[in-house]
């Protein structure tokens, strides 16, 4: 598509070209996927060189066929997110989670603008919402570091107004906004945990009108004192951080869920009460450890490695957790033997573990961002990254589950 815009004549970048708008719409989706897997590995690895180019070129062809089939108005958005990477490229300013909402989310309106001006509808954003964006993101890179948060939310709150977050929080000043918790004593290390007032996450109401025990109730799970006990020991790690409150019933909601549509190839009891445990060793982490951004070093690793150890031999203390205990052991195992702590493949994985992996997966790629931009990232590209590990990360027959049950919950 290079050589045709070369070819194009000036006084057409204001028209529409439909001739070639649907070879540019294949680019556009095929760069914009890029993009989406590029910004997710940057999260992982944010000072990689190779990702940041690779992104940097992605979002420029974008901005190239935007303007050879006629839409030049909306490329001053695309060019704002192009100046803020070749500041990261350049060292200016530090990639992180934040600048990777902005980009994501510029990305989808962008698609959006495209899609209203094929199809001749109104625009998803108005030109002075455009205007205000393109100064936001600009600012980003140029003001102080201390001042930054301030203009990513106000580009943050233009670009997804209501979807995830109320107008209560909107309406408060930076003042009323704290980064940390007043109240939250510092950890031994000398870290404070960010404040989350769950009020405004409006999809938090979904979960806190139903509680563990609702959840077992629904799926016929008898409430005995060995389940009484496990729910209350599974309280530690949500109490330990703001970020993983309602966890629990999520998980609880769409593992038993899956179970419930594959006809039952799980013992619900059991798969309920891996839930209820799967993750008691990350009670005993330094919290230091678990809100680490970045890249762990080797002992930080093998300690995340040890934690499904801690659930398992406490289970298997009774034989009649056995299997309970086998789920929890076995979740973080991976089905091309990638995974830990025994490498285990495809058949040699419970059925409940290959459950309790995409479920626990899903529910931290979807709710991760909670603590950080206040928005959550969005439900189809959080499928699409689960469906992206069929196969090798995760088992594809359930993998297909979870596409019909996630559907259905959502729906």
């Amino acid at each position: 598509m290079e050589e045709a815009r070369n070819s194009q004549p000036e006084n057409s970048e204001n028209m529409i070209d439909m001739d070639a708008m649907g070879d540019f719409y294949d680019d556009f989706k095929t760069a914009h996927e890029t993009c989406d897997s590029v910004l997710i590995d940057l999260e992982l690895d944010p000072s990689n060189a190779t990702l940041l180019n690779s992104l940097f070129r992605s979002i420029h062809t974008i901005k190239g066929n935007l303007i050879y089939v006629g839409l030049k108005d909306i490329t001053p958005l695309i060019q704002s997110v192009e100046d803020l990477l070749d500041a990261i490229r350049k060292n200016r300013i530090e990639y992180d989670s934040l600048l990777c909402d902005v980009v994501l989310l510029t990305l989808d309106k962008t698609e959006s603008m495209v899609q209203s001006r094929i199809d001749d509808l109104p625009s998803v954003l108005s030109d002075d919402e455009i205007d205000r964006l393109c100064i936001n993101i600009s600012c980003i890179a140029d003001v102080a570091p201390e001042a930054r948060i301030e203009y990513i939310k106000k580009c943050l709150f233009i670009l997804d107004p209501d979807t995830h977050l109320n107008n209560s929080y909107l309406n408060l000043s930076l003042e009323d906004k704290p980064l940390v918790s007043s109240t939250t004593e510092e950890s031994d290390e000398g870290s404070r945990e960010p404040l989350v007032n769950t009020d405004y996450l409006v999809d938090n109401q979904v979960v806190a009108d139903k509680n563990i025990r609702d959840v077992l109730k629904s799926h016929d799970i008898e409430l005995d004192e060995d389940i009484h006990f496990f729910e209350s020991l599974s309280s530690p790690l949500e109490n330990r951080s703001f970020y993983w409150k309602g966890r629990t019933v999520r998980l609880l909601m769409l593992a038993l869920a899956m179970n419930d549509r594959s006809g039952g190839l799980v013992n619900p009891t059991q798969l309920a009460v891996a839930v209820l445990l799967h993750d008691i060793g990350m009670s005993f982490l330094p919290k230091t450890l678990l809100t680490k951004k970045g890249v762990f070093t080797e002992e930080e690793r093998q300690a995340l490695y040890r934690h499904p150890n801690s659930g398992y031999q406490l289970l298997r203390e009774s034989e009649r957790w056995a299997q309970a205990a086998q789920i929890v052991l076995q979740h973080h195992e991976q089905v091309d033997g990638s995974g830990y702590p025994n490498r285990l493949k495809g058949d040699e994985i419970c059925h409940g573990a290959k459950i309790l992996a995409i479920a626990d997966t899903f529910d931290a790629r979807s709710h991760e961002r909670a603590h950080r931009t206040l928005l959550k990232r969005p439900l189809v590209r959080t499928m699409n990254e689960i469906n992206n590990f069929s196969g090798t990360q995760f088992d594809p027959f359930w993998v297909v589950i979870f596409n019909q049950v996630v559907c259905e919950l959502e729906g």
